[in-house]
């Protein structure tokens, strides 16, 4: 049984995949460019956000300020589809039940992170938010690194659950196991890629022993 649980958000907590699509369909259809599918999307998710946009957008042409300023425009006006992942405040109790400490480590600005956990009723499950402070989605191993050394976190006590193959890199990184979750950001292939093992509903949890 790991003892400290470090959690993505985007896609892993809060089923926001497809409100992410539509944002970037708005965006392309504002710049007059072809729309793109969820399977189109998962394929082209990249880390850092840029190689993902520069699928899809002329780059040349966008600037990236404007992407990550209207994305988060669109994003707000999508917030009503927004919910957690089935099966997501289930494993959290039960992890707060088997006394583990429970971390968000995300790409996202740390506010709006701690405005929706709040508002989904799942923010006392975690003792820190490291998240962002812009929207450019940056600096997410870095922030890791320094959480661990700071608090001495044991690197065989931990386990990071995400959603997709930045995770597994931050995991590796850290030197911590990592299990990926399906039906997020980023396409099934790529995340069985990594070797870890890939759930396909945070449901299957009890299989690996957590």
């Amino acid at each position: 049984m790991k003892k400290y649980i470090i959690w993505d958000w985007n896609g892993t907590i809060v089923d926001d995949v497809g409100i992410a699509l539509d944002a970037v369909n708005d965006m392309l259809r504002e710049q007059k460019r072809p729309e793109i599918t969820l399977e189109e999307y998962r394929r082209a998710m990249d880390t850092p956000i840029l190689r993902f946009y520069e699928h899809f957008f002329d780059m040349k042409e966008t600037d990236f300020d404007w992407i990550a300023e209207r994305f988060q425009s669109y994003y707000e006006s999508h917030k009503g589809q927004l919910d957690l992942h089935e099966g997501v405040k289930e494993l959290l109790e039960s992890c707060r039940q088997q006394g583990c400490h429970q971390i968000i480590l995300s790409s996202s600005a740390t506010r709006i992170i701690q405005y929706y956990a709040e508002l989904f009723g799942v923010s006392d499950y975690f003792e820190a938010v490291l998240g962002a402070d812009d929207l450019l989605a940056a600096g997410k191993i870095e922030r890791a690194v320094e959480y661990f050394e700071q608090n001495k976190i044991p690197r065989d006590e931990t386990v990071l659950i995400g959603d997709s193959v930045h995770d597994f890199e931050v995991s590796h990184t850290l030197g911590i196991d990592c299990v990926l979750m399906s039906g997020g950001h980023q396409d099934l292939q790529s995340l069985q890629a990594c070797g870890c093992p890939v759930l396909t509903s945070l449901r299957d949890h009890s299989s690996l022993g957590f």
